[in-house]
């Protein structure tokens, strides 16, 4: 097995520099650490994480908790989150933890139980609910985590999220534009605060139109295309002419239900359904999934330090 003295070694720099190196001290360069890192990679290096956390107080781990997935597409977007997180927290000299809950496991308590035994030294939350229990868990604990996504507009703690209010804005102002006056938007569950958000975002654009607010037809829910195939059967039948699709998946099935429905979507940017899966004309507000997974790394990393990093990413609208 490698040691530091072998890393050193093959690196020409000495164990001090190394080891400063690995444990992302301010005073080495980013270029010494990817440096140090490269080597540690290929000569197989691994921390005696027992030694770090007693001579730093820090044990290098970094930990996410999700709730077991069943349906397929779901899995696909855990295993890209994990894999986008898992190489960015490397390159940072962190390992990264994965803690797939069973069905019927509380996840506060299960945020509670990893915090106490003192393990890790940070916490990713993702899919945040209104008013959060996890996150009620982590402040009380005083364990440094980071939220991709928010649980309350007001946030106090770090987070990476996007403006979905501009979202249901853009989406709904764009279709007013082009002559649609009966909408739908069709979301995730209600109790996510981004669906909340969309909705206001949404009827702020109708009242700027003219439009009652009370006119948008809202449908939350699972974000699945089979469920957004449904939903287009019933907007159909209703005779709506335009809708807001929480993301592709949902827009694939609305555009499979109502092949002349004037439609609009947000799109993360997945593999699996990117734009041209769901054909024109199609309005877009665009954020990729994967934007996320440098200022998340970086912002717990930052929150480790006891700072309080909060990100805004960047969307933009493509007709």
């Amino acid at each position: 097995m490698a040691t530091l003295k072998d890393l050193a070694r093959h690196l020409n720099l000495s164990v001090t520099q190394v080891s400063r190196a690995l444990n992302d001290h301010s005073d080495v360069s980013v270029a010494t650490k990817e440096r140090v890192r490269e080597g540690a990679r290929e000569i197989g290096y691994r921390p005696n994480l027992t030694a770090r956390k007693l001579k730093s107080g820090r044990s290098g781990l970094v930990a996410m908790i999700v709730p077991g997935r069943s349906e397929t597409v779901e899995i696909e977007i855990l295993m890209e989150t994990v894999m986008g997180l898992s190489a960015e927290f490397s390159r940072r000299g962190l390992q990264f933890v994965l803690h797939v809950l069973s069905e019927g496991d509380d996840p506060a308590e299960a945020h509670r139980k990893l915090v106490q035994n003192g393990s890790v030294d940070g916490v990713i939350v993702t899919d945040p609910q209104l008013d959060d229990p996890r996150i009620v868990v982590l402040q009380d604990s005083a364990t440094p985590f980071i939220v991709h996504g928010r649980d309350r507009l007001d946030a106090a703690y770090p987070f990476v999220d996007i403006d979905h209010r501009a979202i249901g804005h853009d989406l709904a102002a764009a279709l007013l534009r082009r002559g649609c006056r009966s909408l739908a938007l069709i979301d995730g569950p209600a109790d996510r605060p981004y669906a909340s958000l969309r909705r206001a975002g949404a009827e702020a654009a109708l009242a700027e139109a003219g439009v009652a607010p009370a006119t948008l037809h809202v449908h939350p829910g699972p974000m699945t295309e089979a469920r957004g195939r449904a939903d287009g059967e019933y907007l159909r039948d209703k005779g709506m002419d335009g809708a807001i699709a929480g993301n592709m998946m949902l827009a694939a099935g609305l555009r499979a239900a109502c092949p002349d429905l004037s439609l609009a979507a947000h799109d993360d940017a997945l593999l699996r359904y990117a734009a041209d899966r769901v054909p024109p004309p199609l309005i877009r507000t665009v954020a990729p999934l994967s934007d996320a997974w440098v200022p998340l790394c970086d912002g717990l990393a930052e929150a480790i330090a006891g700072g309080r990093p909060q990100t805004l990413l960047d969307i933009h609208l493509s007709e």
